[in-house]
């Protein structure tokens, strides 16, 4: 399983993208250093088109991952590519009796960038087949001086070792991430009100007074809409509370899809919603005549039900209390009109 890395900006499939593209980017600039120092200490070496090599390949891939191509084929082509870069300086280190050089020294950050990008199960895939092959060359042209053997038997035992400990941190990730998800969809779930989906009393409390501080704090417009059905104890009544229940389901739904970004929308009785709208007064009554009018023109569990709602806008430094007191007032008046209106 691949998996966002753990930083607010790291959790989308962008933010692993980028972290991909750091990583190039800063290959880039290393390997563009050492053509410069190799300019004033030995410009004969810049004559080799295999000096540029390792440069072309990094420059590539660091293309590749800027476009939209999905993140595992990037990942796959930029870590393939790189391999077989890195396994042919691994090779000339080798026959000239020489430590690894050149593109290969990204080994390490590699190996536990494969397992933060790809997850345990791909990386350990990817990262086990380039120690094989790492170890395939090492074995058939093993180094002649020792001091040169030990060092590349220190880079092997190097290589299993980070091999193990991003296999073990991509595993723990991976664990942690799920643990996130669950929590999150339980504080959701327990947020929620059970029947209608829509937030629960205490939820829609807690909304309430954020958005309070937030218009005190900006000065920016909020109203509460109660909104209450007309005759539901008859609708239980007449038809059971099966009905009833769909009823609710079905206006709750009705409300949620109605109102804007920034709204919230809460179960805070029996058959009583509250919205909570960051918008002005005569804004607020619109949007409220407008959904009086969708419920009464949809069927609802198959029956024709109507509503009444009250409103009230924001006045600074007021009470969530007393705000609601007053939106709770105008519903009751739109009770007394009749029902089926907004007050």
């Amino acid at each position: 399983m691949a998996f966002p890395f753990m930083t607010p900006d790291l959790f989308s499939l962008e933010g692993r993208r980028a972290l991909l593209t750091l990583t190039l980017g800063l290959m880039v600039m290393g390997l563009l250093l050492r053509l410069g120092l190799f300019a004033f200490s030995e410009p004969i070496v810049l004559a080799r088109p295999a000096s540029w090599l390792p440069l072309v390949v990094a420059a590539t891939l660091l293309l590749i991952s800027r476009r939209r191509w999905p993140l595992r084929i990037s990942v796959a082509l930029s870590v393939l590519v790189f391999a077989l870069v890195a396994l042919q300086d691994l090779f000339q280190a080798l026959l000239i009796g020489s430590l690894p050089r050149g593109l290969s020294l990204w080994t390490p950050a590699v190996i536990i960038e494969v397992f933060l990008l790809l997850g345990s199960s791909a990386g350990l895939a990817v990262t086990g087949l380039f120690g094989t092959l790492l170890l395939g060359v090492l074995l058939w042209h093993l180094p002649l001086a020792l001091v040169i053997q030990q060092s590349w038997v220190n880079l092997v035992l190097a290589t299993l070792l980070l091999t193990w400990l991003g296999y073990g941190l991509s595993r723990f990730l991976e664990r942690a991430y799920r643990m996130q998800e669950s929590s999150s969809a339980a504080l959701v779930e327990a947020r929620q009100d059970a029947l209608t989906r829509v937030l629960g009393r205490a939820a829609i409390e807690d909304e309430l007074d954020l958005a309070l501080e937030r218009a005190e704090l900006h000065g920016s417009p909020l109203s509460l809409v109660v909104c209450d059905l007309d005759h539901f104890k008859t609708v239980n009544d007449r038809h059971g509370h099966a009905v009833g229940d769909e009823v609710l389901r079905g206006v709750a739904k009705l409300l949620r899809r109605s109102v804007g970004q920034g709204s919230s929308v809460g179960r805070w009785g029996d058959e009583e919603f509250l919205l909570v709208v960051p918008l002005a007064k005569p804004d607020a009554l619109g949007l409220a005549e407008q959904l009086r009018r969708d419920i009464q023109a949809s069927q609802v569990a198959g029956l024709r039900v109507t509503v009444s709602l009250g409103v009230a806008a924001y006045r600074s430094g007021e009470s969530a209390t007393s705000v609601f007191a007053r939106a709770d007032r105008r519903l009751y008046a739109a009770k007394r009109a009749g029902r089926n209106t907004v007050r």
